[in-house]
């Protein structure tokens, strides 16, 4: 593997909110589209635990280095839902089991029958840990593109400090998913194939089936539907673009287009963004970065 796991051992743990002014947000109450993010944001790092029950019905349960890897990632993403859940609460909205109890009331039909899908998945179609490691890399770039937009939206001292903190993790996080999907796509034309198959036929933005469409859509819709959000997903584009026999998918910004669309479907318009915006801001977790650094 190009990151060994002693380096996330290393470099990862708990999220360090000690420091943090959670009670600012009483003073300083957050918009509440940017607050409907959050809530979205919250209920897909506590789903982590979901997904790696999932993951853990595939053969790659057979590699320690794989298993420690989610265990890992698995803890720091509950920390993650955890600090956000901090943010909800002050502001009085539901957070934390309360909230995790009714999404998986909402989504427990797929959730009784996703371990036996991952696994059928697993042991049926040749290559498919391409395809999963390259989705989780995906994803990861989009998360850690969504925390970035999100920090310049809400222009919270607070919230962009707990955020970088977010980020920086979830940068390590995309760096190993895109360094052992590219290891696994790297020569091989058959995963390439079965990869970009899956990808142009399956992929969504993440949070798709795990909570309401119409949360997925306007997060996704409203973080990166116009000006500096398109750019950020233009370089995720670019990095998709740089995996071995995935380039010209255009699988995100088809994604945000048809979110936009939904949203203004389900509820007639999309706010818009503050003006305040600046386009510079980048993520100090930027996982080409942290590849490098490791």
């Amino acid at each position: 593997m190009a990151i060994s796991i002693q380096k996330f051992e290393e470099q990862g743990g708990r999220l360090k909110t000690d420091d943090i002014d959670f009670e600012s947000f009483r003073t300083q109450p957050l918009p509440a589209d940017v607050l409907r993010c959050i809530s979205y944001m919250h209920d897909i790092e506590y789903q982590t635990v979901l997904y790696t029950r999932e993951l853990l019905m595939m053969p790659q349960y057979k590699d320690p280095q794989f298993t420690a890897f989610l265990t890992l990632w698995n803890y720091e993403e509950y920390w993650h839902g955890h600090a956000l859940g901090r943010v909800l609460a002050m502001h009085d909205l539901p957070a934390h089991d309360s909230r995790l109890a009714d999404m998986r009331e909402f989504n427990k039909r797929y959730l009784f029958w996703s371990p036996a899908i991952f696994w059928a998945l697993g042991y049926g179609v040749r290559k498919f840990p391409a395809v999963h490691m390259t989705w989780g890399a995906i994803n990861e770039w989009t998360a850690n593109a969504a925390y970035n937009r999100l920090g310049a939206v809400a222009d919270h001292p607070v919230l962009t400090e707990l955020l970088t903190r977010i980020m920086r993790q979830e940068g390590r996080h995309a760096g190993y998913y895109a360094s052992y999907a590219r290891e696994l796509l790297e020569g091989d034309r058959k995963a390439q194939k079965v990869t970009s198959w899956f990808l142009r036929h399956q992929w969504a933005p993440v949070g798709n089936g795990d909570v309401p469409k119409i949360e997925t859509s306007f997060a996704t819709a409203y973080l990166f539907g116009s000006g500096d959000g398109m750019e950020l997903i233009d370089r995720i584009e670019d990095r998709i673009d740089l995996l071995p026999g995935l380039a010209g998918l255009n699988l995100v910004r088809t994604g945000i287009a048809e979110a936009r669309e939904h949203v203004i479907e389900v509820e007639g318009f999309l706010p818009p963004p503050p003006n305040r915006v600046g386009g510079d801001r980048k993520s100090g977790a930027d996982d080409e970065a942290v590849l490098q650094g490791l």
